[in-house]
């Protein structure tokens, strides 16, 4: 029910893994809700620059200032200001906290303190980056029939944002278990370093997937 008219549901069988592409230089990535870097260890496997990471717990900072010695840690993503890296990033990236929708909380949405969509978004306004990746538990998919769901998509394509969203599994790209997760995927070639280099990645973007996908009624 709710936002499943706008997401695509990749199976195990279905779902190859990702392909890494060569863009020639770094990109760079803000991580936003960042834990201990797991975006930034992906981001590192494939030569990607973590400029800054937001997360405001004690421990996680530490893990993240031993592992990622270069990037710049920043604690409450509401007192973060994004506006200094304008211009100057390509990827934002974040799992907003999950515990608003998921199946194992109270489900309070957006009455819950830990809502902050919000916040994300205001970070995306100021920073402007090419690319956005968020990701969430399927329950944001069906929480209030949708409405959040909806609500993300809706409010990255009024930045001129295209978005999609996929519902993919940890099993596809070889963990032991299923742990389906909403990753929600926006391109705008208004914004990031270049916006020739983006025309170009465009055109590409829009070719055919060669993934096999079932859409959601």
């Amino acid at each position: 029910k709710g936002g499943g008219s706008r997401l695509s549901v990749l199976h195990r069988e279905e779902f190859g893994g990702f392909q890494t592409v060569n863009r020639g230089d770094n990109m760079k990535v803000i991580s936003l809700f960042a834990g201990i870097e797991g975006f930034g260890l992906a981001a590192h496997k494939v030569g990607w620059d973590v400029v800054a990471s937001v997360e405001w717990e004690q421990f996680p900072q530490l893990v993240i200032k031993k592992n990622f010695p270069n990037t710049e840690i920043h604690g409450d993503i509401k007192q973060f200001d994004g506006r200094k890296y304008r211009g100057t990033i390509d990827i934002i990236c974040g799992g907003f906290p999950c515990q608003p929708y998921s199946l194992a909380g109270k489900r309070k949405g957006k009455d819950d303190d830990r809502h902050l969509w919000p916040e994300m978004l205001r970070v995306i306004r100021e920073v402007q980056p090419t690319w956005v990746i968020g990701e969430n538990v399927p329950g944001l998919v069906n929480w209030s029939e949708g409405v959040v769901f909806e609500e993300v998509q809706s409010n990255l394509e009024a930045e001129g944002y295209e978005v999609q969203s996929f519902i993919l599994p940890a099993a596809g790209v070889g963990a032991p278990h299923k742990r389906d997760r909403v990753w929600i995927v926006a391109y705008s070639d208004r914004y990031g370093r270049s916006r020739g280099e983006n025309e170009k990645y465009s055109a590409e973007r829009r070719q055919p997937s060669q993934c096999r996908v079932r859409q959601c009624n």
